[in-house]
């Protein structure tokens, strides 16, 4: 790798496939990694408990954008496979299965549901898919519903089915505490694993299916394939994330799956970026923490409990359209479009003073 006061390149391709090439990087990596260690520790246990919904949006976010970013399967059925997750972990859970056990099985019937599910999808394509995958969305809701009614316990019928404490041999997940370190830990090796993937032959592969999938075959990439792994392998993620939601908040409910919750999913791809790795921690840190920001805003303006009551809400759904609005009109790319173009000024600074100065 050679640098240059404009910025720096690469001259190899092991330095290109280096994912922390410079010591600036490794650096910030190292004070951010600090950070997210000893911030729990320094924070209320209701802060930790959003940064664990955020973690696991992250996680969500990640999988859908391997779907819709890089492969180009735009999909509304993103709820519909953490509802199968979750219903998979808690009838698991109740044959008594651990939940070292339960994790892998449910990321198994993961990647078998995204096969059955991507059949029929490869004859479909925008519009078509899109409607395809909220009909499926339907079917799961539909049967998820029965499921939880088929009991004869009225209050579980009511409000959910409670799933046991995670116990991973040498420490239980039974406080905000351990939950955030397991799943800082999972969502680390996700993204490890989501950024060697889309580097790798079916990442690029994806990409050219995005891009151009006519002209993708005809230079010899096996659509069909590719679309069946791109479906299995968000599923499987997908599965894993509504798995762990489920056992964090102690329960599984089919009314935490409605199409809001794709839309929403889908929101983070777009409003951080899509086809980015760092656009899916982006969007789902920036929409997860939307709604608490405007409640915070209510609480520090001192709204009474009426206007909270009568206005929070609307507020918050409000400002969600306003925001992904605003960010498809200006800012296609996202977040990370934004992010790029910082970096970049601030790369190339030196050169682009100098170039402002010859204008002048």
């Amino acid at each position: 790798m050679g640098t240059h006061r404009s910025g720096y390149f690469k001259v190899s391709q092991a330095s290109t496939l280096d994912l922390f090439d410079t010591g600036f990087r490794r650096f910030w990596l190292l004070v951010l990694m600090l950070f997210l260690l000893a911030g729990p520790w320094l924070v209320a246990t209701y802060i930790t408990y959003i940064a664990n919904l955020t973690l696991i949006a992250i996680m969500g976010a990640l999988a859908l954008n391997l779907l819709t970013g890089y492969a180009g399967q735009i999909s509304l059925g993103h709820a519909a496979f953490m509802a199968i997750g979750g219903f998979f972990s808690y009838q698991f859970a109740a044959f008594g299965l651990p939940f070292v056990v339960v994790l892998p099985l449910t990321i198994a019937v993961g990647v078998a549901i995204g096969l059955i599910v991507g059949a029929p999808a490869l004859r479909l394509r925008g519009l078509y898919l899109v409607l395809a995958t909220v009909g499926f969305h339907y079917i799961v809701e539909f049967l998820a519903n029965i499921y939880q009614t088929s009991g004869d316990d009225v209050a579980m019928n009511l409000t959910g089915m409670r799933l046991p404490i995670p116990d991973l041999g040498l420490v239980e997940l039974d406080d905000e505490l351990s939950w955030y370190y397991f799943l800082l830990f999972l969502l680390l090796a996700t993204t490890h694993y989501c950024l060697n993937l889309v580097r790798t032959r079916p990442g690029r592969a994806w990409i050219a299916l995005r891009d151009r999938d006519i002209v993708a075959e005809a230079l010899g990439i096996q659509t069909a394939r590719y679309k069946l792994y791109a479906f299995a392998v968000s599923s499987a993620l997908t599965c894993m994330t509504g798995a762990l939601l489920v056992y964090m908040l102690g329960t599984v409910s089919a009314e935490y799956y409605s199409i809001t919750v794709s839309i929403t999913y889908l929101a983070m791809v777009v409003i951080g970026g899509a086809g980015s790795i760092l656009g899916s921690y982006l969007g789902a840190i920036f929409v997860t923490l939307l709604p608490y920001g405007i409640t915070w805003i209510f609480e520090t303006i001192g709204a009474s409990t009426k206007a909270q009551t009568s206005y929070l809400v609307p507020s918050q759904m409000i400002a969600f359209g306003v925001v992904m609005i605003l960010f498809l009109i200006f800012e296609p790319r996202g977040l990370v479009g934004i992010w790029v173009r910082i970096r970049t000024y601030f790369e190339f600074w030196p050169l682009r003073q100098t170039v402002l100065e010859e204008r002048k």
